[in-house]
């Protein structure tokens, strides 16, 4: 903050002057002496130098006079700091695909809001690791304290980042995509009237699987567990099957039934 207020205020108190001594240049510190306002014979900080110089006698009918030398300097204060006006923070136009990056080995890597790291594509010294970025947020669906939606995005997926008004210390990623190496759930086109939401074993090739099927006359929704499947209700479960029903068990089957 100091040296953003010093920036702004580089100007605040300034003055010009002329020599004839060429070792006055940015930088260079002088005491000025002998001046009718007792308040300027202080010491000056160089920050801006124009030199011009003239050698008559080097060109044909100028041999009489003599070379000048003249040096028109900006100053400041010497016990000021000089800085540079601050620039505008650079801004980012639009969003940008990335890769989520994790350790080695690593299939989720997240800290404990959620947040991953990314290596974008135009980043060729980026190492691809657990410190390819910073921890950059990841926008769910739904986002409540303590409720909602929540997908981790997993090493080697895709992702789209945005940054919240332009600014490159915020980013976020917005969404997720697919590509020629990140394939979609089925297979398209054969598979266009499903909706899938589908997880995958963690280091494994399992599954847990919720589709919707939306084909004419073939509607159907679909469970898949990989290994357990638990229901809990707090109050009344009621089932109504319009025409047959079939369960099948490949092991044991138990019921307990409390007292009324």
């Amino acid at each position: 903050a100091r040296y953003l207020a010093e920036g702004f205020r580089h100007d605040a108190e300034t003055a010009a002057c002329e020599s004839n001594s060429p070792k006055l240049w940015p930088g260079k510190q002088f005491t000025l002496t002998g001046h009718p306002s007792l308040t300027l014979n202080r010491e000056w900080q160089v920050t801006g130098s124009v030199l011009k110089g003239e050698q008559p006698q080097a060109q044909h009918g100028h041999r009489g006079e003599g070379t000048t030398l003249s040096n028109r300097l900006d100053v400041i204060p010497a016990d000021r700091t000089w800085r540079s006006f601050p620039l505008p923070k650079p801004s980012v136009d639009g969003p940008q695909s990335a890769i989520v990056t994790g350790p080695a080995g690593e299939e989720i890597f997240c800290d404990e809001h959620g947040r991953v790291r990314v290596r974008f594509h135009w980043d060729r010294y980026c190492p691809g690791n657990e410190d390819s970025s910073c921890w950059i947020r990841v926008s769910q669906a739904w986002a409540g304290a303590g409720f909602g939606n929540l997908a981790i995005p997993r090493v080697g997926q895709e992702v789209i980042v945005d940054f919240l008004n332009g600014d490159p210390d915020q980013p976020i990623i917005m969404g997720r995509t697919y590509h020629q190496d990140n394939r979609s759930p089925g297979s398209l086109p054969g598979t266009k009237t499903q909706m899938t939401i589908r997880s995958k074993t963690y280091k494994g090739d399992g599954f847990n699987e919720l589709r919707f099927e939306d084909a004419t006359d073939n509607e159907q929704v679909y469970i898949h567990a990989q290994k357990n499947m638990d229901t809990e209700v707090l109050n009344n479960r009621t089932t109504d099957v319009k025409v047959d029903h079939t369960e099948t068990i490949g092991n044991n089957q138990k019921i307990t039934v409390g007292l009324g």
